[in-house]
């Protein structure tokens, strides 16, 4: 919402500051006028006090009572003639008759206090050199000192609450800098500043994670390369002996090649994985038949289910397919090779290839040992290996593999399976290049 930006905050605020500002200031200008007012007006009662005082206790002439009274802020004058058209008819008559007149010099110059004394007039003012004004400021400046503490400390109080997180997020980010993924900023703010914490959070939650990710695979990837790495060096050690056979030596020579055979490929899946990981999109893509693929791969795969007499059932329309031919056969032998790896002996494998609303959907589902319902969610992780009793076939990085390549073509990979009934893997991949070559040929273009 508009009101928890602190863009809006800001300016709520400083609009307020203005306006409460602005409010003290009309309240403050209109007492401090009255209070002056006022003062003067006493002050000049009390000087005519003073003088009927001096008269009537003292023996003190009109001229040294004048200078007695008079102060650096208000001017006593004697006058001997007074001008009538200044003061009016009934004015002048008050004033003959001992009254004495106050009048109003305007507001700048406050009021002028006039009596009479004798023959004489006395006239209490400001000094020529002073002005309400003046007067105003000298007791203003108490204020605007009070208002500037007061502004200051709402600005503080402000720019500490808007600081104060940024300040943990900075304390945090370094923190997390030095690889320390465990920070959490607590807020409940709503603002930019809210929502800067939250991502913040969020980020460092995936940081913590891909941290964890890491060590995992390190740990995996050192397991996987221990293995063989600890059987080619227990072989050699054991074809160091003379008193072997020739069989023993073939049959340790094949076991190390085998475990080599084993790391290389290993090494070229990481690899390749890494290297997928990193693409944004399939290069080298070909136009070609995608059920044709699938019969070549089961063909080259002949030596793994004709040891294990894995008969397959094949139900594959013709389906043109635009991708890279090579990453494609990788996401079947994966596939088909794990239905061979968990297939019972003399089972059987189902391969499917439909099209359908532009998509092409394969089906390779076996009849083996199927997959604990509490594994299905992890089949795709890196070295995640579902029966331990075949982990020194495969390194558990395939089927991320296969989930990767299919993530390039824009496709998806579903698994459905049940302990001791098999597992059926469905790849949906889209069709669209098919699609227009069906179009292109059937309004008499070609395709290549």
């Amino acid at each position: 919402m508009l009101v928890n930006s602190i863009s809006t905050k800001l300016a709520l605020f400083f609009n307020a500051v203005i306006l409460i500002a602005t409010g003290l200031s009309f309240v403050t200008v209109s007492l401090l006028s009255r209070q002056v007012a006022d003062e003067i007006v006493m002050d000049h009662r009390e000087m005519v006090e003073s003088i009927l005082t001096l008269r009537d206790r003292t023996a003190l002439n009109l001229d040294d009572i004048v200078a007695i009274v008079s102060t650096p802020n208000y001017m006593v004058r004697r006058i001997e003639l007074l001008d009538a058209a200044d003061l009016g008819g009934p004015a002048l008559e008050r004033l003959e008759q001992g009254e004495v007149l106050v009048l109003d010099r305007g507001r700048l110059h406050g009021v002028t206090t006039v009596l009479r004394l004798g023959e004489a007039y006395i006239s209490i003012s400001l000094q020529p050199q002073r002005s309400v004004l003046q007067i105003w400021f000298s007791r203003l400046w108490t204020l605007i000192v009070l208002y500037l503490v007061l502004a200051g400390g709402l600005i503080i109080a402000l720019t500490r609450r808007v600081v104060r997180p940024v300040l943990e997020l900075t304390e945090a980010t370094q923190q997390v800098a030095k690889g320390n993924f465990g920070v959490h900023i607590e807020s409940g703010r709503k603002d930019e500043i809210g929502r800067l914490t939250a991502n913040f959070n969020h980020m460092v939650g995936e940081l913590r994670t891909i941290d964890y990710l890491r060590r995992d695979f390190i740990s995996n990837v050192s397991h996987e390369i221990k293995t063989p790495l600890a059987s080619i060096h227990g072989y050699a050690r054991l074809l160091q002996h003379e008193s072997l056979s020739r069989e023993e030596r073939a049959e340790y020579s094949t076991i190390i090649a085998d475990e080599a055979m084993r790391l290389s490929s290993l090494a070229s899946t990481m690899l390749r994985l890494s290297r997928l990981e990193s693409q944004e999109k399939v290069e080298d893509t070909t136009r070609y038949r995608l059920d044709e693929q699938l019969r070549r791969t089961i063909v080259l795969l002949e030596p793994q289910w004709r040891h294990k007499e894995i008969a397959f059932e094949l139900d594959l329309q013709p389906v043109e397919y635009v991708a890279n031919e090579e990453l494609m056969c990788q996401v079947w032998s994966n596939l088909l090779g794990n239905a061979i790896k968990f297939s019972h002996q003399a089972g059987r494998v189902d391969v499917s290839l439909r099209e359908t609303a532009g998509e092409a959907v394969v089906s390779v589902r076996d009849h083996g040992i199927g997959i604990a319902e509490g594994d299905i969610a992890h089949v795709f992780e890196k070295f995640f290996q579902v029966d331990r009793a075949h982990s020194g076939e495969g390194s558990g990085l395939g089927l991320s593999l296969v989930r990767r390549i299919i993530d390039l073509q824009g496709g998806r990979i579903d698994v459905q399976s049940s302990v001791g009934q098999g597992s059926t893997f469905i790849v949906t991949l889209p069709n669209r290049h098919a699609e227009e070559g069906k179009t292109a040929r059937a309004s008499g273009g070609t395709t290549r």
